[in-house]
């Protein structure tokens, strides 16, 4: 790993432990004020706009990254044409989700209002563009300014729950307007760095060319992205159609706090993505993607293993007993989500060598079979059996990566998953490093 990715990659993972810090503490002030209940409510509000954008974008964002790092086209038909189509393509689910608040909102909604929901849906105009211009960044692996955009996320979200939450105690609403606020100081953030970087503000000219070549590649990874999102939440409509709120608001805290293992994965897929489309040859290729995985599972391990024998401590100290029920599901996604991580990287790395179309295949197996554990395991077990369906999907899902990964490549399974001495001389050595430049 030469010193851009090591960098690059250590540059993300210090954003995203300041993220989590941030993020939790965000997540505590909303959920002591909220309780469980509206803790629920407002997990489900926000969902229903990052379901729609997710279902609507199809594959813009991937598409991005991808030919930006290319250089196919211009940097302002790329800026250009992604900020039109956002705007198109965010009416377009903003009518679609008004559709569901009035015709499905009893099935997975019953007991949030419908004006809730309407407040949400009109964060997905921001939504759209924000994620589309920001992967600008992540394609020309500018990964200083991608990752204060990023950071504001969590950041944001402190700073007005505190306010909205916290000070004024607008209840939901406060959360829902806490969470619509950092959207948009992310977007305004967006457009300065484009400004001051690439000189990029009003749209110039519409590439219908770019469109057509994005829309191809997107598509072929676009099913797989929903099909993903799906896997990682279909958990939670499911609970809110089995259930009630209240056991939302439990089922998200142990997810908020699993997912903070994905720290690792989460960085180095986001600088593996841009570098593999930047990359030439298929052994340069099959090094990098090997040395992320395998450091990305062992780093995974140990802090997983840690934040399960600290669960309990956690939970109550930052939740209070309130939320002692979020405990024993924490600990039953904790292994999913471990090995997940290794899923993550393998996946970008597969959309990096333009092959996008993969993981949507296997997305749709593992969909189908989160969604069948879900039916079967939530009526039997409630929240505990939702993540025991969710850690089973998770090692499904890496499975059935780890082999296509190898037999398409060529590379031993021992190769990405198991780690090497000199994986660890590599850490002694940047360590060593950076004492001699302090």
């Amino acid at each position: 790993m030469n010193r851009g990715v090591f960098y690059n990659s250590a540059l993300t993972i210090t954003r995203q432990v300041l993220s989590i810090g941030f993020g939790i503490l965000a997540t505590m002030i909303i959920a002591r004020t909220l309780g469980a209940e509206g803790q629920g409510q407002y997990t489900l509000a926000i969902l229903l706009p990052n379901l729609l954008y997710t279902f609507f974008n199809s594959g813009l964002s991937t598409s991005t990254v991808f030919y930006v790092a290319k250089k196919r086209y211009s940097d302002i038909d790329i800026y250009s044409t992604n900020l039109i189509t956002s705007f198109i393509l965010s009416i377009l689910s903003i009518l679609v989700g008004i559709l569901v608040v009035f015709y499905f909102k009893d099935y997975f909604f019953e007991n949030i209002s419908k004006q809730f929901l309407m407040y949400s849906l009109l964060l997905l105009p921001i939504l759209f563009t924000q994620k589309n211009l920001t992967t600008i960044f992540q394609g020309k692996e500018e990964f200083k300014k991608f990752n204060i955009i990023i950071l504001l996320n969590q950041l944001g979200l402190l700073i007005f729950s505190i306010f909205f939450v916290w000070v004024l105690k607008l209840g939901v609403i406060g959360a829902i307007l806490s969470f619509a606020s950092t959207q948009i100081l992310m977007l305004i953030i967006t457009f300065y760095f484009l400004y001051q970087s690439y000189g990029l503000l009003w749209p110039k000219k519409y590439s219908t060319s770019y469109l057509k070549d994005s829309f191809y590649f997107g598509f072929k990874g676009h099913f797989s992205n929903v099909l993903t999102f799906l896997n990682y939440r279909l958990d939670m409509f499911l609970i809110a159609f089995f259930m009630d709120n209240s056991a939302v608001g439990f089922y998200s805290i142990a997810v908020i706090l699993s997912e903070r293992i994905w720290t690792v994965s989460q960085s180095v897929s986001t600088v593996l993505f841009a570098r593999i489309s930047n990359l030439t040859d298929d052994v340069s290729k099959n090094k990098f993607t090997s040395l992320a995985a395998r450091n990305t599972l062992f780093i995974s391990l140990i802090g997983g293993s840690l934040l399960a024998l600290l669960s309990h401590w956690i939970i109550i100290t930052l939740f209070g007993d309130n939320f002692v029920e979020s405990i024993l599901p924490f600990l039953y996604l904790i292994p999913g989500v471990i090995i997940f991580s290794t899923g993550r990287v393998l996946a970008n790395d597969f959309i990096g060598r333009g092959f996008p179309e993969i993981n949507t295949y296997i997305a749709m197996v593992i969909a189908l079979s989160n969604f069948i554990l879900n039916l079967w395991l939530i009526p039997l077990y409630g929240i505990k059996g939702a993540a025991i369906a969710t850690s089973i999907s998770y090692t499904f899902d890496v499975i059935i990566k780890s082999i296509v990964f190898s037999k398409k490549n060529t590379v031993p399974y021992s190769e990405f998953i198991v780690m090497k001495i000199s994986d660890f001389e590599l850490y002694k050595n940047k360590f060593s490093s950076l004492l001699k430049k302090r």
